[in-house]
């Protein structure tokens, strides 16, 4: 624990440089909201770990708390041994019209091999063809529920910063969210568009620019998203 303050300590003070998305998505977003606020609100949709892969580890560390959601059961012990202050949620997020046709459970598909670095199963999927796709051949039935009706049990508000992460998912979900009544200031998704200019045609972009936000950054696959001001 002691190792661990002092890491944060030197990460927060700038005394060190690093960061903890996979592919830096969370230098982006910090740099997106003033240094010296240390508090906020985050909601991750597919958390997958406390650091490995975080884009929200970073203002977990400066004090900001929030929602974590993901079909791994393992994830969520670890955030509830870690981030026991923050709400974290062991389901599955699936489109609503499959939740209306009364669907409550799935098949999470993971890899065969484990990952022993974060003693969770790698990035797997509840979208069946991706995993398929991705040879994915272990298979654990897990809860399900529409983004909607979890946020609606869980009161969630407005936030300050969402990510979505559910590998085949995230277009869809980001459709169903309600924007206007989230009010992310900050929003990052996986849009996997082949260039620039389809990515800023893609169906999630325009959705973001319809709802007042603008493309504030790219970081592998990951598109940043910032309101716009007025």
């Amino acid at each position: 624990m002691i190792k661990l303050q002092r890491l944060a300590s030197a990460l927060l003070s700038r005394s060190i440089k690093g960061h903890f998305g996979q592919w830096g998505e969370d230098i982006l977003v910090r740099k997106l909201f003033p240094k010296n606020r240390a508090n906020g609100t985050y909601l991750d949709i597919g958390c997958y770990h406390p650091f490995i892969h975080s884009n929200t580890a970073y203002l977990w560390l400066k004090g900001w708390r929030g929602y974590n959601i993901d079909a791994n059961a393992q994830t969520i012990k670890i955030f509830d041994k870690i981030r026991p202050q923050d709400t974290n949620i062991w389901s599955a997020i699936i489109p609503q019209t499959q939740y209306d046709a009364g669907l409550r459970e799935v098949s999470l598909l993971t890899p065969d091999a484990s990952d022993n670095a974060s003693g969770i199963s790698a990035t797997g999927t509840v979208h069946q063809t991706v995993g398929m796709e991705r040879q994915h051949g272990r298979s654990t039935t897990v809860p399900a529920t529409s983004i909607s009706k979890l946020l609606a049990d869980r009161q969630v508000g407005a936030v300050d910063y969402l990510n979505i992460d559910i590998e085949g998912y995230d277009e869809m979900i980001l459709q169903e969210i309600d924007l206007a009544a989230l009010k992310p200031t900050v929003v990052t998704i996986e849009d996997y568009s082949e260039d620039f200019a389809q990515l800023l045609s893609s169906s999630i972009s325009r959705r973001m620019a319809d709802h007042g936000y603008s493309l504030a950054g790219r970081a592998g696959p990951t598109s940043v998203f910032l309101k716009k001001s007025g």
